[in-house]
């Protein structure tokens, strides 16, 4: 499916009242404004991938897609930009896997330490799964990610099934090296 494609279907989904997986979610936050879009970029150092930036831009900034949906980019507790500024600038445990690299987000909660993280630094969005600390490149961008959820394919089992274990970090807690 082209970026357009996706967007309209996107789109057809919020339009039906299924903005997220959860039913009970039916309103979606206001869109985001370009100034809070291009305040998160320069933030982050890195544009938001075309398609991201439309979702927020002419859906919502935030409460759409996959489980509870994307988070929102400015939100004290919940935003993207405050989270990937926060362990930027954290001081981390000897045990704490190690900081995300700059452009790469906190984009998708799934719950139980579970998240999607999008790759900012890649054109499209690289996507990456994080769980408990361990982290995978997944062989998908977030247009293939996206399609994947609106065809209903986006589980824990298939993201699993996605990852790059050349490409991943596991923790020292973890019995097995990828």
């Amino acid at each position: 499916m082209t970026d357009d494609e996706l967007f309209e279907a996107v789109l057809a989904r919020v339009k039906a009242g299924r903005p997220t997986d959860f039913a009970s979610t039916l309103t979606t936050p206001e869109l985001a404004s370009l100034d809070r879009v291009e305040d998160a970029e320069r933030a982050i150092g890195f544009r938001l991938p075309p398609l991201v930036r439309r979702l927020y831009l002419e859906i919502a900034d935030g409460g759409i897609g996959p489980f509870l949906g994307f988070s929102p980019l400015h939100d004290e507790e919940l935003g993207m930009v405050n989270g990937c500024l926060s362990r930027l600038n954290a001081e981390p445990a000897p045990d704490d896997p190690p900081a995300l690299p700059p452009g790469v987000l906190f984009l998708c909660d799934f719950g139980c330490a579970m998240w999607a993280l999008l790759d900012c630094r890649h054109p499209e969005g690289q996507m990456w799964w994080w769980e408990e600390g361990d982290r995978h490149k997944l062989d998908l961008t977030f247009p293939q990610w996206i399609q994947a959820w609106i065809e209903g394919h986006l589980t824990h089992d298939y993201m699993e099934a996605r990852q790059l274990r050349d490409e991943s970090w596991v923790g020292p807690w973890a019995d097995e090296q990828p």
